[in-house]
């Protein structure tokens, strides 16, 4: 009898075994497919983010790269005047092709082809016995200085855009012979400045 209780008792404890190793399987199977799921989206969110600061990178790079486009002031013996657009890389050649090219009055000695052009530059061709006036008009005269015409002296009017040495000389002169300017139009009765300068000089001169 002892025998049988003993073969009893190891029996009731394998079952006991098996019972509690299957119940620990059992409750095992849905943490780890929990687990798993939940460490999907956090994957699919790290990705996510990637593609944004990816996009974002590409966005600012887009945003940093210059147009290239400049507009220019074409004036003077061309056939169209005005302000036009052209590529940073473009010359004088170009805008003067856009103005219409040039008319048969146009002096081309004084005025440099192959320049590159800028952003806000005047570009303006002279006639015969004009003097052209090319670059921003920054470069060419003091910030809102206005010169009067009837009391500078040489070195004043040689700061007037478009108006150099000779031309200032010439200025000096005519009053000299005539007296004061009673007009601006009076200008154009100076030899070497015609119509066309008077109007592009306007702006920089007063009586």
């Amino acid at each position: 009898m002892s025998s049988r209780w003993k073969l009893i008792a190891v029996s009731a404890g394998g079952a006991v075994c098996l019972g509690i190793m299957f119940l620990l399987f059992w409750s095992g199977m849905p943490r780890e497919q929990t687990e798993t799921q939940e460490s999907v989206p956090w994957e699919n969110q790290s990705e996510e983010n990637g593609q944004e600061e990816t996009s974002g990178s590409d966005s600012d790079k887009e945003t940093e790269e210059p147009d290239g486009d400049v507009r220019v002031d074409v004036k003077g013996e061309v056939h169209a005047p005005g302000v036009y657009t052209l590529q940073a890389d473009e010359r004088v050649e170009e805008a003067i092709q856009k103005a219409g090219g040039i008319t048969d009055r146009a002096d081309m000695l004084q005025v440099n082809l192959a320049e590159r052009v800028e952003d806000e530059m005047v570009i303006h061709i002279p006639g015969e016995g004009e003097e052209t006036i090319t670059g921003p008009l920054e470069e060419n005269s003091e910030e809102g200085a206005v010169v009067n015409v009837n009391e500078a002296e040489q070195v004043d009017l040689e700061t007037i855009p478009g108006i150099g040495p000779a031309k200032a000389a010439a200025i000096l002169s005519y009053r000299e012979e005539n007296g004061s300017f009673e007009t601006i139009e009076d200008l154009s009765n100076v030899s070497g400045i015609g119509e066309k300068t008077v109007e592009q000089l306007r702006d920089y001169i007063s009586l």
